[in-house]
């Protein structure tokens, strides 16, 4: 079913297929069999294999504009230039043309605002009119339009995936000229991200849509929005929920203390601080690396002070792992345990106690995290307790693996000694795309590729394999 935006509502046929579905509860689509997950280690074919099928994915999603060649998530489905899917792309692209990676990532900062931020996404010239005007007569979709500036750059924001990417750009190429000419707009990202979204006055960001997330329908966020996915209804009010509070924000030019001071949806969400937090230690790391000690050191502070403030604020012990805040007025944490309550381990900061406890009782538990197919975004032993209706058009909200997630956990593993849980969460995400190919997210339940063909997030699985699994890429680029 096409979607009509990369976050956008589902089509008006979806729509109205949960109001005639609203009130029962339909039968649970019939499950493909799980494979097997075939045994032995990550071998040059391995990598010969995702190598292939990434770089045509790619090149079929490649798009040129403004001097900068880029991708878009899957060319036709979702046509835009996006912020944190750039950042997923140009950390692939490192891997195979890094000249190439580096384009995508100064398409970017070219559009950055004089504030420094750096748009959730861009609507591109005729593309761009072309949709407004396909989608001129959907009043709902026309709500999502004023999002926008007279250049097509979207007032909301997104976790700083490409600063993460730009840090493997620069270890791969080495060009200074290149990061001469990005790295000023990163840090400025970083200046308007924890200065002007610091909502709480902790020194964390706060988000004022789910969209800007990019977990868009997290199950940790029901209990903040007041959604219930048991029937269709509930999809069909996020899709309408989600595109009405564009517009509510857009009244008031989204402007982050305006929307502090009305309190609809203030949100430290995890996922995106802890992004955050190794997005400034990206920025330290480039600064050392072309002898900015002191700027390094700076930065590196900013990234601890962070950090120290997610163990204060988001640690539940007797949970053993984080979550999310929300309510700048009442602050309450959203007691839903998902993929986001495991990632402060990414930032290498968490206290080595709290980080053990979250990799063995959450991330290596099959009954949370660690099913045959790795790793779910969702609780499996949670999800397990509840129906989904029409789940795999509400992403994230269901049976699902993003790709994005495995290797931002595959580093954080790395971080904290655990490397053969690493290779392993590796090798299981290779294994699951080379039988699948490249799909938008993966069902846990039995590895089937769902959502959009021909995607390109799932080519991060070749700077895992650099990661974990040296050797198999060694091999294969010595043939």
């Amino acid at each position: 079913m096409k979607k009509i935006s990369r976050r956008g509502l589902m089509q008006a046929g979806a729509a109205a297929g949960a109001l005639a579905l609203a009130g029962s509860r339909p039968a649970a689509a019939k499950l493909n069999p799980a494979y097997q997950i075939s045994d032995g280690p990550l071998v040059a074919d391995d990598w010969r294999d995702l190598l292939a099928k990434t770089t045509v994915v790619y090149k079929q999603n490649e798009i040129t504009e403004g001097g900068f060649t880029f991708h878009m998530p899957s060319v036709g489905k979702y046509s835009s230039l996006y912020g944190w899917d750039s950042g997923w792309q140009a950390t692939t692209m490192s891997a195979i043309d890094p000249k190439l990676a580096a384009s995508e990532v100064e398409a970017l900062t070219s559009r950055a605002l004089p504030n420094g931020r750096i748009s959730h996404n861009t609507e591109l010239g005729d593309i761009a009119a072309q949709r407004q005007a396909a989608e001129s007569g959907n009043f709902v979709r026309r709500w999502a339009f004023s999002q926008y500036d007279e250049q097509g750059r979207s007032a909301m924001i997104d976790p700083p995936s490409y600063i993460l990417a730009a840090e493997k750009i620069y270890a791969a190429g080495k060009d200074r000229a290149w990061l001469d000419r990005v790295l000023p707009a990163l840090e400025d990202c970083l200046h308007y991200l924890t200065r002007e979204h610091d909502l709480f006055g902790d020194g964390l960001i706060s988000v004022i849509h789910p969209w800007e997330t990019g977990t868009d329908s997290s199950s940790a966020y029901d209990e903040i929005l007041h959604l219930n996915f048991t029937t269709p209804l509930g999809a069909l009010s996020r899709g309408l929920g989600y595109q009405k509070m564009v517009a509510w924000n857009s009244e008031f030019g989204w402007d982050p203390q305006e929307a502090k001071r009305r309190n609809r949806f203030v949100l430290e969400d995890l996922t995106f601080n802890c992004i955050a937090i190794r997005a400034i230690q990206a920025v330290a790391n480039l600064n050392a690396a072309i002898g900015n000690a002191d700027k390094a050191a700076a930065w590196n502070q900013q990234a601890a002070n962070m950090m120290a403030a997610i163990e204060r604020i988001n640690w539940v012990e007797k949970k053993g792992c984080y979550f999310s805040r929300y309510d700048v007025r009442h602050p309450k944490l959203a007691m839903r345990s998902t993929a986001a309550s495991l990632i402060p381990i990414l930032t290498g900061l968490a206290r080595k106690d709290r980080a053990e406890r979250v990799i063995r009782e959450h991330l290596l538990n099959p009954k949370r995290y660690w099913p045959g197919f790795v790793v779910p975004f969702n609780c499996v032993e949670e999800l397990n307790r509840e129906y989904v209706a029409l789940e795999d058009l509400v992403l994230w909200r269901g049976h699902c693996i993003w790709i994005n997630i495995n290797y931002l956990l595959t580093e954080g593993l790395m971080r904290y000694g655990f490397k053969e849980e690493a290779r392993e969460l590796t090798r299981r995400t290779a294994r699951m795309i080379r039988h699948e190919g490249l799909w938008e997210f993966y069902d846990y339940r039995n590895g089937q590729g769902k959502g959009q063909p021909h995607f390109n997030w799932p080519g991060l699985v070749l700077p895992m394999m650099q990661m974990t699994w040296p050797e198999a890429v060694a091999v294969a680029e010595e043939s």
